[in-house]
């Protein structure tokens, strides 16, 4: 445990132990050093595992119902141990662990790699490479090397094929709202077969393809899911802002819209829609302490958003208020980040 004190407890989920004793209430904690359990009455630490003894976690497929996993952990140079518990965040649970899964202390799963286009929202077609993992699918820059996007296996509404204006063409629809992101590449079949098999062997779920193929008009016309229409689109207020992203070395331009439901970004040169999020699944709006133009927004499933902009309070205000008229009223403005491990 003394390799483990300067661990970070980053996600908390309420969990059954069962073991041959009986059945225990648990905290099960993933963290930057490791995993860790935790009596949920004192919280004090019942088990510690650094990820160098931490072998794997895996979804319980024989048990009935679908809320119980198996970890298997180290018990000296060439013996293991294994301990099994449910909960009814069981795919969340995992694929936050998988997160750390090139710390575990046995590499058990090979990535598969594709080549691939992705159809950007300007219209052009950008190269990518697709690895399909353990818990998500990984858009990775081919450049760099670095991953631009996760797209988790536990979001995953469905995978659409498209028609033949579009040779192997995918959709991955994902993020709550039918939001489509359309890929292209020479081996569709593979993989679609990698993302259905690695979804439900390490997160439990099933990962359908629909029947019904789209073509590119289809598409352009319903990328943004449920929020394709007019009402989510039409703004009531904007704001020039300059958006702070892992995906670009500087800060990029971008016009802020405020709509009955979204958050839209677009691009001022075009107005083209870069990317929305539904107000409804905002969390909190950070107000940076240091930098009197810099601003953040949570998002509950965990994203952040940071942007500068020389309006920032009266732009904060705004969306606030947008906030909550759209119906999400516990929203609120912060001057630190949300310690998700500290939520349960």
């Amino acid at each position: 445990m003394s390799s483990m004190k300067d661990n970070q407890d980053l996600a908390c989920y309420f969990i059954t132990k069962h073991s041959w004793k009986g059945k225990y209430k648990r905290i099960f904690s993933v963290g930057t050093l490791g995993i860790t359990t935790y009596n949920p009455q004192s919280l004090e630490i019942t088990n510690q595992w650094p990820y160098s003894e931490f072998v794997g976690i895996v979804p319980n497929v024989k048990a009935p119902g679908n809320n119980e996993f198996i970890i298997t952990i180290k018990k000296g140079p060439k013996k293991t141990d294994t301990m099994k518990f449910s909960t009814d965040h069981r795919a969340d649970l995992l694929t936050e662990a998988l997160r750390f899964r090139s710390k575990f202390a046995e590499v058990t799963h090979t990535p598969k790699r594709f080549n691939a286009f992705k159809q950007h929202w300007s219209e052009s077609r950008v190269p990518v490479i697709l690895e399909v993992n353990q818990s998500s699918l990984d858009q990775i820059d081919p450049a760099t090397n670095k991953i631009l996007c996760s797209y988790d296996y536990k979001d995953m509404e469905g995978l659409i094929l498209m028609s033949g204006d579009l040779p192997g063409g995918v959709c991955v629809a994902h993020g709550g709202f039918t939001r489509l992101h359309l890929f292209a590449l020479d081996q569709r079949e593979a993989l679609i077969k990698g993302v259905m098999e690695s979804a439900a062997a390490y997160v439990g779920i099933s990962v359908k393809q629909r029947k019904d193929p789209v073509g590119l008009d289809q598409f352009a016309t319903h990328r943004l899911g449920k929020y394709s229409n007019d009402e989510a689109l039409t703004s009531y207020t904007e704001f020039m802002v300059q958006k702070i992203s892992p995906r670009h070395s500087d800060s990029i331009r971008r016009t802020l819209c405020l709509t009955e439901t979204c958050l839209v970004e677009r691009d001022p040169a075009t107005y083209n829609v870069a990317t929305l999020k539904p107000l409804c699944d905002i969390f909190a709006i950070i107000r940076d302490q240091e930098n009197p133009q810099k601003f953040s927004v949570e998002y509950v499933k965990g994203a952040i958003r940071t942007y500068q902009s020389t309006d920032r309070d009266a732009l904060i205000a705004s969306v606030l208020d947008g906030v909550r008229a759209s119906g999400n009223r516990d929203v609120c403005v912060k001057m630190k980040f949300t310690s998700r491990g500290c939520r349960l």
